[in-house]
């Protein structure tokens, strides 16, 4: 065995023994962990982690892995519990809190909102999986509306943003239908004239078609007075809409009574996008039926789009097949435009088979203006031989930053 082997073997049995002996020391060193905290995934519960009481008993139903047996088991004893449990099941749910779901939060959040709902909407801000939890602060909200409508609209100023406000007040308006105290379409009367009105319409005439249907909805909107023109008009597109969702020949007849009257403006588009949630070609056979003006344009193209953006496939299919006639023009601007990105030749040639020059101009338009903006080259190069009015191109080609950074 020569010298370097030897150095070799030495080296080799001397890192061994080091290594065994920090092996060693890292095992007698090392801190015993902790037992696991409870878990529906655990069959029992570790002893460290048993409650006593009332906390207890909560907790072992919010760990049982039947969802319903745990809900039917939950809302029973809530039921049973007032405020003075509060501090008690707010210790149970903390116990076990990465195994909550959305339905153990909001059945907990509408049973502290029946009698402090101020504290339960500010305990969602500040526990994790409540913060944005939607479902959890629409049951608070809820029962909140049912027993101090007034009060909960006041927190909605708190809400974080916009959006958040809206969904509140939608919850807060369903439990003030629900409760004893009336006055919430008197509310939404009361909104001035703008997004929250229409919103809170929207959100009563669908509460309206829910309780006494579409017929008792849509009559109510013909009873409206009319000293406010634009309440009338929005109660009318509401309760069309509303009314669409679950009878949507009820809701064409009555568009079809108010084709020629004041309030016809937006009836047709609001009918047919609502169809076209559960039969979109209905929809458009109810539109083609309908006098040829842009109040069915409209409507066409608002229905369409709906249908695009639900099932794309199903409606480039249909727009394929349909012969084309001028009631669909609307449909295809939104087809054309839709084709914009991924082929700008195929979305100029469907542009250019709607029959109304206005609508197949500003279509081109829109077309034209993203090709230059993805490829101002090619963009270019088709505008110079498209035929177009100088000054329309000119429009065409003034693209703002805003346009630019909403298409690249």
């Amino acid at each position: 065995m020569n010298r370097l082997t030897v150095v070799l073997l030495l080296f080799l049995a001397l890192g061994t023994g080091l290594g065994a002996g920090y092996w060693a020391g890292f095992a007698q060193e090392r801190p015993t962990l902790p037992p696991s905290p409870p878990s529906r995934s655990l069959a029992t519960v570790p002893d460290d982690f048993v409650m006593p009481g009332l906390a207890g008993e909560v907790r072992e139903i919010l760990l049982r892995p039947d969802l319903l047996d745990r809900t039917a088991a939950l809302a029973t004893l809530l039921g049973q519990l007032g405020p003075e449990s509060l501090e008690e099941l707010k210790e149970a749910y903390d116990s076990v809190f990465l195994d909550l779901d959305a339905t153990e939060l909001v059945l907990f959040g509408e049973w502290w909102a029946s009698f402090d709902p101020q504290s339960a909407i500010l305990w969602t801000s500040h526990h994790w999986n409540t913060r944005k939890s939607v479902p959890v602060h629409q049951g608070i909200m809820r029962e909140w509306g049912r027993s101090d409508p007034q009060s909960a609209l006041k927190a909605t100023y708190s809400a974080r943003n916009s959006a958040v406000r809206r969904r509140w007040i939608k919850s807060i308006l369903r439990g003030w239908e629900e409760s004893v105290h009336g006055g919430a379409l008197s509310y939404v009367e009361s909104l001035s004239h703008g997004e929250d009105r229409q919103w809170g319409l929207r959100v009563m005439a669908r509460l309206m078609v829910i309780r006494d249907g579409p017929e008792a909805t849509l009559a109510w909107a013909e009873s409206l007075p009319d000293d406010d023109t634009a309440f009338k008009l929005n109660a009318f597109r509401r309760a069309a809409g509303a009314a669409a969702g679950v009878d949507p020949l009820v809701a064409a007849a009555f568009a079809e009574r108010h084709l020629n009257g004041p309030y016809s403006k937006g009836i047709p588009r609001r009918v047919g996008m609502s169809w076209s949630d559960h039969d979109p070609e209905g929809a458009m056979r109810w539109l083609s039926t309908l006098p040829g003006n842009e109040n069915r344009t409209d409507g066409v193209l608002e229905t369409y789009r709906r249908w695009l953006r639900h099932d794309r496939a199903a409606a480039r299919r249909w727009i394929d097949a349909v012969e084309l006639e001028p009631w669909v023009d609307g449909a295809l601007s939104i087809h054309a435009k839709s084709l914009g990105a991924e082929d700008p030749l195929e979305a100029v040639r469907v542009a250019g088979e709607i029959t109304d020059p206005s609508l197949r101009q500003d279509t081109l338009g829109v077309v034209a203006r993203e090709w230059v903006i993805r490829d101002e080259e090619a963009g270019r190069a088709w505008l110079d031989q498209s035929g177009l009015p100088e000054d329309f191109i000119v429009k065409i080609l003034a693209i703002s930053p805003g346009m630019r950074s909403s298409i690249q």
